[in-house]
């Protein structure tokens, strides 16, 4: 999913003030869950902060 699609989603939710901050998870994290896949490149994480 995209951030502008994420947006879309929360606005349609009624917020209005919208702060998505990505980043990259871990090489541990990936690890833990990627079961030694190359899961890396396909997850990430975000702080999302909203208000109405």
């Amino acid at each position: 999913m995209q951030v502008a699609e994420l947006e879309e989603i929360i606005r349609g939710a009624g917020f209005e003030k919208i702060f998505i901050n990505l980043s990259e998870v871990t090489d541990e994290y990936a690890a833990k869950w990627g079961y030694g896949q190359n899961l890396k490149n396909y997850i990430g994480k975000a702080l999302i902060q909203i208000q109405k």
